[in-house]
């Protein structure tokens, strides 16, 4: 099965400075661990479009973020991430332009940014490539999006940007809303025909967990009869991570990243992984290699 990563230095400028957990440099230390696979295909991001950006995002906020204005003490913005986190959107925008030519996988770790709104930066994620990539999917040909996150934070923009919208449909699997950021959504009442909260107790065991919730994959993705499914793979959710009070060991992300690859073969539709959360290293460079490597054995 063809197979590429979406990577270069140049998306190393989305970083919000020397001491912030948020540094692209785990990225890059990612990629190295997936070069260690022998099917891999590195290729060269791009930039996003402002039109491709505006897909989600509206030109107001668009235009506050190209001067600097949109970020507060959560997010900040400066006008210097501009041009990086249009790199970071259109390496997505890349990784899926590879489904069309003949790739059933690829992967931009430099992604997953699901807490940023149509009009604003939220979570360190300045501009929602989840989203976008679904909307940019669907211009290619690919009808109905399928989107699992597995981050320990809720994906709530992405959420939000789908609200009622049947072509889409948002799977969010995260650390209970009142207990983690962004503490406001990520509750099952919020959940409808499209759009599905699993918030996990941190008093809640793995066994518990994963009984409860790998079922629940194949349930929703066979009727939503997907083209395309998209996946937030953060592993901050991990014990040994510093944004976690779950108590996920590596056996989660084996067996979560296993069920969905599954589902990706018994359905015949390709995947594009993000990398979003992990800030413990090298352990949250070794579980995207895993999810990886699950994903090209059982696809």
């Amino acid at each position: 099965m063809k197979f590429a990563a979406i990577w270069n230095d140049d998306l190393l400028s989305y970083d919000f400075g020397r001491g912030h957990p948020l540094r692209s440099e785990r990225c890059k230390t990612g990629v190295e661990e997936l070069s260690k696979i022998s099917s891999l295909n590195i290729v060269d991001p791009r930039y996003a479009t402002e039109d491709e950006i505006a897909l989600v995002h509206t030109r107001e906020y668009i235009d506050m973020v190209r001067k600097g204005r949109a970020g507060d003490l959560d997010t900040p913005v400066s006008k210097e991430l501009f041009d990086p986190a249009r790199l970071s959107v259109g390496a997505t925008l890349r990784a899926i332009e590879l489904l069309k030519e003949d790739y059933r996988l690829s992967v931009n770790l430099c992604g997953g940014w699901h807490h940023a709104f149509e009009n604003k930066a939220r979570g360190l994620c300045i501009f929602n490539d989840v989203a976008i990539g679904a909307r940019y999917a669907q211009k290619l040909g690919f009808r109905k999006v399928f989107i699992v996150d597995w981050d320990v934070h809720h994906g709530d923009g992405t959420q939000r940007i789908f609200k009622g919208d049947k072509s889409v449909f948002t799977m969010s699997i995260h650390q209970h809303p009142a207990t983690q950021y962004p503490y406001v959504t990520g509750y099952e009442s919020e959940n409808d025909e499209t759009n599905l909260n699993v918030p996990l107790l941190p008093s809640e065991s793995e066994q518990e967990i994963m009984k409860r919730v790998l079922p629940m994959i194949p349930q929703f993705v066979k009727p939503f009869k997907p083209d395309l499914m998209i996946v937030q793979m953060g592993v901050d959710g991990h014990r040994g991570d510093p944004m976690s009070s779950l108590d996920l060991s590596d056996r989660f992300y084996d067996s979560i990243s296993r069920v969905v690859a599954r589902c990706a073969k018994n359905n015949d539709f390709p995947v594009v992984l993000l990398g979003g959360g992990g800030f413990n290293f090298p352990k949250t460079a070794q579980l995207w290699k895993m999810i990886v490597e699950n994903f090209i054995e059982e696809m």
